[in-house]
């Protein structure tokens, strides 16, 4: 179970989903596209009217077995925060094994 949790946070294809999504907005941009902004689906997990709490797409993972419903960041939580920062670390597919690596040793105690 530890196990399958800390390999559904490092959501690696999330993040070039994220990247290559928004390299496709900021090109319709330069083309004259009138955008006025973008958000990420979704936030957190949620339930999902076919699947119910089977898939796990949330920046933050929230764990419907515990009372609490304790919420806990994903690589892609990080590595979009750190996007939104203007941090540039973190792009690309060596920016991307950089973040796996510090996120795996912050998340030690998952």
């Amino acid at each position: 179970m530890k196990q399958d949790l800390q390999l559904q946070h490092k959501d690696t294809p999330r993040i070039e989903y994220l990247h290559a999504y928004i390299g496709a907005v900021l090109k319709s941009i330069r083309n004259g596209s009138d955008t006025r902004g973008y958000f990420v689906w979704s936030f957190m997990d949620l339930y999902e009217l076919l699947k119910g709490y089977e898939f796990s797409f949330g920046l933050y993972s929230v764990n419907f077995s515990d009372p609490h419903l304790k919420r806990s960041p994903k690589l892609s939580a990080l590595w979009y925060s750190a996007f939104l920062k203007g941090n540039t670390t973190f792009l690309g597919s060596q920016g991307i094994t950089q973040l796996q690596s510090n996120f795996s040793s912050s998340s030690a105690s998952l």
